[in-house]
């Protein structure tokens, strides 16, 4: 009895998330092509929400140090009430969001310590 109820929530969550990661990647190439849009935020998304239902995905994304550590904290999701799910999903949008600027920052900052490298040498 039990056999029946599942596989109906297991298809119906499985097409849920699809249509989930479709929309995350629709607004991220969006975004890619907007700069008002984070487009690498939503593509992110769609990708943990993708590596749930796909283990190949998974394990490609567990390669990447910082991926790694957004899939292994979004163990127990689905465990969590509905309020906390959205909190946890718009805190951990926040850190995602906070990361990529922290990123850029890091990047900027090597860019222009090397162009003062490079233009101390010219003199």
């Amino acid at each position: 009895m039990s056999s029946q109820a599942n596989p109906i929530d297991n298809v119906t969550a499985k097409v849920i998330a699809c249509l989930f990661i479709l929309i995350c990647l629709a607004i991220g190439a969006v975004g890619l092509i907007l700069p008002i849009i984070p487009g690498l935020l939503f593509l992110a998304i769609a990708g943990i929400v993708a590596a749930k239902h796909s283990p190949a995905l998974e394990r490609v994304l567990r390669r990447n140090r910082t991926m790694s550590g957004y899939l292994d904290s979004t163990d127990g999701f689905l465990a969590l009430t509905l309020p906390k799910k959205i909190q946890f999903g718009a805190l951990l949008c926040l850190k995602m969001l906070i990361d990529a600027v922290a990123y850029v920052v890091s990047l900027v900052a090597k860019l222009v310590s090397r162009e003062g490298i490079s233009t101390s040498r010219q003199r």
